[in-house]
């Protein structure tokens, strides 16, 4: 009797996750964090953890190579648990349930990292601006959304208008080497994640050094880009500082006038260095 050794699952290398290539079971798809500290956006700056953005990401991925992102709208939520170590692979899976939607978990050495959904949207109301403001060309200033390569920011100045604040999504995508769908998604999330930034410096009236540590997102945006690859904006309505912790943005393409396609609520804490430092201890 011949044995055949094990044959180890083949994995498929993503921007963000090697995911294994195997019979999902119970609906379930699963892979790993991959985690480049030499990746020139993930990690624009050094950091002392995996960011909340490429764990997004990740679970985008997955989530595409089990076709979940078939939809032309999708729903997208994500609540951060823990902070995500560098040293150790996290295992992200997505699981098919009843009625298409899908669960995402993130886990690394036993602990949960991040919990999150996936599932159809329904389809976006047509929100008309008689008029959009002039939104200003070229990159905002690095500073303001945590960048240092001027090529990894996403997103152009300020332009405030009748208690609204706009910025235009720079055309290139936020983050390159996705597969479409998530990149069209992607390209959404990493701007509003620097459009929340300025907004927390200058609304949330946080000074610079503050550690701004995302808990949070929920995001009813189009997995497909726009027809025409229409200029996209962002806009937020202004609130009070104490209000700044959670952020809705909306998403626009933009012309002669602006249609909504979209919105995320993102939601933060601010910290200074000692309370980080504690946080981090924890």
């Amino acid at each position: 009797m011949t044995l055949l050794a094990p044959v180890a699952p083949r994995s498929i290398p993503g921007r963000a996750i090697d995911i294994l290539d195997v019979a999902p079971e119970w609906g379930m798809t699963r892979g790993f964090t991959r985690v480049d500290h030499h990746d020139p956006v993930f990690f624009d700056h050094a950091l002392d953890h995996v960011p909340g953005m490429l764990l997004a990401v990740a679970s985008l991925e997955l989530a595409e190579h089990a076709s979940m992102l078939e939809p032309d709208n999708v729903t997208f939520r994500l609540t951060f648990i823990k902070f995500c170590e560098l040293d150790v692979p996290a295992e992200v899976t997505a699981t098919r349930e009843a009625g298409g939607a899908g669960l995402i978990e993130i886990n690394q050495s036993g602990r949960g990292i991040a919990r999150g959904s996936l599932a159809q949207g329904g389809p976006q109301p047509a929100m008309e601006y008689s008029a959009v403001p002039a939104l200003g060309d070229g990159p905002i200033s690095g500073e303001l959304v945590h960048r240092v390569d001027r090529r990894n920011i996403a997103v152009g100045p300020l332009t405030i208008e009748d208690g609204r604040v706009w910025t235009r999504v720079r055309e290139q995508s936020a983050i390159g080497g996705l597969p479409p769908r998530t990149a069209a998604v992607a390209s959404v999330l990493e701007p509003a994640r620097q459009f929340a930034i300025a907004i927390l410096h200058q609304w949330g009236q946080h000074p610079f050094g503050t550690r701004m540590i995302f808990v949070g997102l929920t995001a009813e945006v189009p997995t497909a880009v726009s027809p025409g690859h229409a200029a996209q904006a962002l806009s937020w309505h202004v609130t009070p500082p104490e209000q700044t912790n959670k952020l809705r943005i909306d998403l626009h393409t933009v012309g002669d006038r602006a249609s909504n396609l979209g919105s995320i609520l993102i939601a933060s804490r601010c910290v200074n260095e000692d309370e980080y430092a504690q946080l981090r201890a924890s």
